[in-house]
């Protein structure tokens, strides 16, 4: 009625930031996917609050799926092996991770992170199946089913609230900024992200097709932020190697339109700043995180 009271909000989910009127209680589920480019679509990723896509090997890349462990999924994956980066991006949730198996950099050091590591190859095999009408390493997979048992078997530490990034919503309903962009990691990994005024989101292409979740809807995301870190190759796998820790350019694509500053890590988090240091905006939804190794990876589209 025209007297009733706004609703107020005085919390944001951490993954998401949708507004909330109660700090939620749930811990991250952080998943290393597949992206070869034979093996999509993926399972379950539509439930993922925060995607990473970085290089694993050569140009070929791959993501990580951040999840609240509320969430329900049947079926997720392939699921494939950890990187240092990864796990880097992984510590700043904490909760679970899971992967199969690992480079030798990451599994010499990932009992020193702090969060529930999950690995296929071994006793937590226990948490994943291998589907056998597919091609190894490509067929591994799990579900959120599994990650509530991890949850009853392993003390799994709760988000840490703080962690959140600067969501803002568009109360004024504001007319979109966005505009078009390309990342080029190579042929077959040229991602193309174009804004739909409708779904007020942006909507992925890669190698000059729709990219699709497994239920047939073309993936989309709120925001979209480029990440630059230089990431060269470290073994004759043509495996490579980031530093997440130093520092450079971000970019970041949005209703608001393009954003532009210097993304650094403070007090355990990734933080994405102007040049005055104020944090630039996210709008509530789904983000995926784009690393690429340089400027020259990204490409605006030409204005009409």
């Amino acid at each position: 009625t025209e007297n009733e009271p706004a609703e107020e909000f005085f919390y944001r989910h951490p993954l998401s930031g949708q507004p909330t009127k109660e700090p939620i209680d749930f811990y991250p589920v952080a998943v290393a996917i597949d992206n070869a480019y034979n093996v999509r679509p993926q399972y379950g990723l539509e439930e993922a609050d925060i995607i990473y896509e970085a290089l694993a090997e050569g140009n070929i890349t791959r993501l990580l799926a951040i999840f609240d462990h509320r969430k329900s999924v049947d079926k997720l994956g392939p699921i494939r092996s950890a990187r240092s980066y990864f796990m880097d991006w992984a510590q700043e949730y904490g909760g679970i991770y899971m992967h199969v198996g690992g480079s030798p950099e990451a599994l010499a050091k990932i009992n020193r992170y702090d969060f529930v590591n999950i690995d296929e190859m071994g006793a937590n095999g226990i948490y994943f199946w291998r589907d056998q009408n597919l091609l190894a390493p490509h067929n591994v997979f799990t579900s959120s089913a599994n990650w509530l048992r991890i949850g009853e078997m392993r003390e799994v530490n709760n988000c840490d609230q703080s962690i959140i990034w600067n969501f803002v919503d568009n109360k004024d309903d504001l007319q979109s900024l966005a505009g078009d962009f390309s990342l080029n990691f190579s042929p077959a990994y040229q991602i193309d992200w174009k804004f739909n005024d409708h779904l007020k989101a942006y909507q992925r292409w890669q190698g000059g097709e729709r990219f699709l979740f497994a239920s047939g809807e073309q993936v989309s995301a709120q925001n979209v932020i480029v990440q630059v870190i230089p990431s060269p190759i470290i073994d004759d796998k043509e495996r490579r190697t980031m530093d997440t820790k130093k520092g450079g350019p971000v970019f970041i694509f949005n209703h608001f339109g393009q954003q532009e500053g210097l993304w650094s890590f403070a007090e355990g988090r990734t933080r994405f700043l102007d040049e005055d240091g104020q944090e630039l905006k996210l709008m509530p939804g789904r983000s995926w995180v784009q690393v690429v190794p340089g400027l020259d990876f990204l490409s605006l589209a030409e204005e009409e």
